[in-house]
């Protein structure tokens, strides 16, 4: 890996299309055991390779050569960006602050199921604290379902994260929940369901009963402002560029 060729970004853009479970299996423990390594990493200080860890462990059981290749590409990735870490800016005084959830979803990302990709950041003074990127459980019929269901999920992180934060007898504004579809950000201020909103299931809800008792807020934000994008789905050189900014990822 020494004398190999260095990439600007975790995946090849056309990973979705080119990576199947078809093909002979290669090296499937050395295969797992690189994904655990890599998995430690994305948890912890780099959540701009959280997607693509996340996509790769899918095929952990299976793993072939189109999968090797990914997994070359991302490491050699990681190799371009050694001097990257994560910057917790100082407060010269303390302040209040909100944690701060940014959802969003990539509707119908995965192409063997049609399911979408949940991703999420949560901030607290203008921070990163807490990241995920994974898989829905459920087909969403719409984008805004999508979309809603990642908010829901952001949602529970959020609450939980507020309950750590109160044991640390820390005092912080009321939470926000920020995504880029308008859909959500209506259908969560509302009081119950439009008929074109009715199939969004009952347990997607959460973010509503919350909202309803005052204990987070939701708001909008531009596409370009949105950096859970990058949990979501593959991301061009420019647009890495601006996901390492927003994060917070510095050399």
């Amino acid at each position: 890996m020494e004398s190999s060729c260095k990439f600007k970004t975790p995946c090849n853009g056309n990973i979705l299309k080119e990576v199947d479970e078809l093909g002979e299996l290669i090296m499937t423990t050395e295969y797992q055991q690189a994904i655990g390594s890599l998995n430690y990493l994305a948890q912890h200080s780099r959540p701009d390779i959280m997607y693509m860890v996340n996509f790769l462990s899918r095929f952990s059981t299976r793993p072939n050569l189109k999968h090797w290749t990914a997994l070359k590409h991302l490491t050699r990735y990681l190799k371009g960006t050694l001097n990257l870490s994560l910057v917790y800016s100082k407060m010269d005084h303390y302040q209040l602050s909100p944690l701060i959830g940014l959802a969003d979803a990539d509707y119908a990302n995965e192409h063997l199921e049609q399911k979408s990709i949940s991703g999420n950041v949560v901030s607290l003074f203008g921070n990163p604290i807490s990241w995920i990127s994974k898989k829905q459980y459920v087909v969403a019929q719409s984008t805004t379902e999508a979309e809603f269901i990642s908010l829901n999920i952001c949602a529970k992180q959020i609450q939980w994260l507020s309950f750590l934060v109160n044991d640390l007898h820390m005092t912080i504004m009321r939470p926000v929940i920020i995504n880029d579809n308008s859909g959500v950000v209506l259908i969560s201020n509302q009081a119950c369901l439009n008929p074109n909103t009715k199939h969004i299931e009952i347990r997607y809800q959460y973010v509503r009963n919350l909202m309803m008792k005052k204990l987070v807020d939701v708001k909008q934000v531009g596409t370009n402002e949105m950096i859970a994008d990058v949990l979501t789905k593959p991301l061009g050189i420019q647009a890495m560029g601006k996901v390492y900014e927003m994060l917070g990822l510095k050399g």
